[in-house]
């Protein structure tokens, strides 16, 4: 564990980073549980299949990929996989198709999470974990919250009441997010700096 931040970070983007992220996440979950209705059972049995063996063959490549380049990169290829998952939904109509590209593209990125909690760990100051972890926290709160509020809204301003429409109104302000989201991601990094060792 780190007694200094890494050079490479910026803590403060970093840590707006976190949260937004997780403000993503608290909002995002509410809507994944309807668009994954048109998928059969076992595509839910396939996932964890994936989930189980995609983090052993990552583990098994740490020793290329715990370095700040790696982790970067993987970083911003999971919140693009993120990204493409709302534009999706904004763009294509609710069936199995947008359901299984959806699931595929989460699964996928799940195969990095324990990577990047690992490389995270490495760069951050021990006593910088509150922060971080204070900031996913309490995104998360706001980000459940604010979906509560905005299908209240929807429901009441814009007379939607079908579940699939809620969602897709829903991901208008997630577009924003994720950019967002994405954008503060890559301000976290100097990336002159990743040459310096963890």
């Amino acid at each position: 564990m780190r007694d200094s931040i890494h050079p490479a970070l910026r803590l403060k983007p970093f840590v707006a980073y976190k949260s937004i992220n997780a403000f993503f996440q608290g909002v995002w979950g509410t809507a994944y549980v309807a668009l994954m209705a048109p998928l059969p059972p076992e595509a839910f049995s396939l996932g964890p299949l994936a989930f189980s063996l995609g983090p052993l063959l990552v583990a098994l490549a740490y020793s290329r990929l715990l370095n700040l380049y790696w982790f970067f990169r993987i970083s911003v290829t999971v919140e693009v996989i993120a990204l493409l998952s709302v534009v999706a939904v904004l763009l294509y109509p609710q069936g199995f198709l947008l359901a299984a590209g959806v699931y595929l593209g989460f699964q996928l990125a799940l195969i990095f999470g324990n990577y990047l909690v690992r490389l995270e760990t490495l760069i951050i100051a021990k006593e910088n974990f509150k922060p971080v972890d204070i900031g996913k926290t309490l995104g998360a709160l706001a980000g459940a919250l604010f979906a509560l509020g905005f299908y209240q809204w929807a429901r009441t301003w814009l007379e939607a009441e079908d579940t699939l429409v809620l969602i897709q109104y829903l991901h208008y302000p997630l577009l924003v997010v994720q950019l967002s989201n994405l954008s503060l991601l890559i301000a976290s990094f100097d990336r002159d700096k990743f040459d310096q060792p963890l």
